[in-house]
């Protein structure tokens, strides 16, 4: 076993470049995202990658629990790892987080720090590992390993490089989980204030999540993906706009004058007016903005047709009332499924799209 405390770079000034350019493209590579998953895959099979290792680890520190926890590792899938905690005393990644310092232990099995329990779980045999802390300035947020080096030993120039990942890791992935933090304070505060509006109309509790749910289940069946963050926004928005509209038109039992029904239309426009305002919702503005257009042209507050409305606009119509008709309001009792069924599958072409019309059908 050697224990590295010192690191000192290769003598070769070409091999060093070559590394210095590896090392460039890495951090391009993992700084070209904010999705921390992806991030975390990255470091490691580029870790991977430019040691000739058969496997890598990233494990971060768990302060409400005391110990370490696998965030990333090509050795095991995260749902095997993500519940077997490491502790920080009488363990190699323990140690290098604790003391701040690169461990080298080229035979692993003979190092009493080293738990095989881990190995069995996960059927891996660790034979050498070269491990880093990762940090930021001083501050160690968690460790990076290397395990199995191929063809030989880890060495010196190994640790600097692994170093140097390292720390392009801790920034990327502290950066990674600030951007997930604020976006699920962002979530949290639409559904704060998607709750806030189903509160204002019991007979409507539960809409909002509801059709967040079927929507979101929706545009997946259709084959779209990289938008269903802001789907899932505007979904469970959809009505804000109905904040502006007085409780004498929104909860009145009988049917509504012309006057009325003006003041009911404006809400996707009250919504546009709220929402975009904020930066940060703009993307998923179709859904409050559209989901009163029609397939037809004969829908408000812009009077859209065919494929001029939004996607997001088209699915979500469907869903929404689908689910209106399957719920009581005040001014009637729930339809039965095989009508409310019935009565999309009459609306298709007219109301609805009719291939988002058919999948609907087929998978709801």
């Amino acid at each position: 076993m050697d224990e590295v405390k010192t690191l000192t770079f290769s003598p070769d000034p070409l091999r060093k470049l070559k590394q210095l350019e590896r090392l460039i493209e890495i951090n391009l590579a993992i700084t070209s995202t904010l999705d921390l998953d992806h991030v975390l895959d990255l470091i490691i099979a580029k870790a991977v990658e430019m040691l000739d290792c058969e496997a890598g680890s990233i494990l971060l520190y768990d302060k409400d629990k005391g110990h370490l926890v696998f965030a990333a590792s090509t050795s095991a899938d995260h749902q095997t790892l993500k519940d077997i905690p490491i502790p920080m005393d009488g363990s190699l990644a323990g140690e290098i987080f604790t003391r701040n310092t690169t461990l080298i232990v080229n035979q692993v099995e003979k190092d009493p720090r080293h738990d095989s329990l881990v190995g069995k779980q996960i059927h891996f045999q660790t034979k050498s590992l070269l491990g880093v802390p990762m940090k930021i300035q001083e501050r160690v947020t968690g460790v990076l390993e290397a395990l199995n080096k191929k063809g030989g030993y880890f060495t010196v120039t190994d640790s600097e490089i692994l170093a140097a990942i390292a720390g392009q890791a801790a920034v990327a992935i502290e950066n990674a989980q600030l951007v997930l933090a604020l976006r699920e304070a962002y979530d949290s505060t639409l559904e704060g204030w998607a709750t806030a509006l189903d509160l204002r109309d019991k007979e409507t509790e539960g809409h909002s999540r509801r059709v967040m749910e079927l929507t979101v289940s929706l545009a997946g069946a259709l084959g779209v993906q990289a938008e269903l963050p802001y789907f899932r926004q505007g979904a469970l928005l959809h009505d804000i706009g109905k904040m502006a509209v007085p409780d004498s038109v929104l909860y009145k039992t009988g049917p509504l004058t012309d006057e009325e029904q003006q003041v009911m239309r404006q809400h996707p426009q009250y919504a546009y007016d709220m929402l975009s305002r904020i930066r940060y919702l703009r993307p998923a503005l179709d859904i409050p903005y559209c989901h009163h257009e029609r397939w037809d042209g004969a829908g408000y507050p812009r009077g859209l047709k065919g494929r001029e409305i939004p996607l997001a606009a088209r699915i979500f119509s469907i869903v929404d009332v689908w689910d209106a008709l399957c719920t009581d309001r005040h001014y009637r009792k729930a339809w039965p499924k095989e009508q409310a069924l019935e009565y999309i599958q009459e609306q298709s072409g007219k109301a609805f799209d009719p291939e988002i019309t058919e999948v609907f059908l087929r998978n709801v």
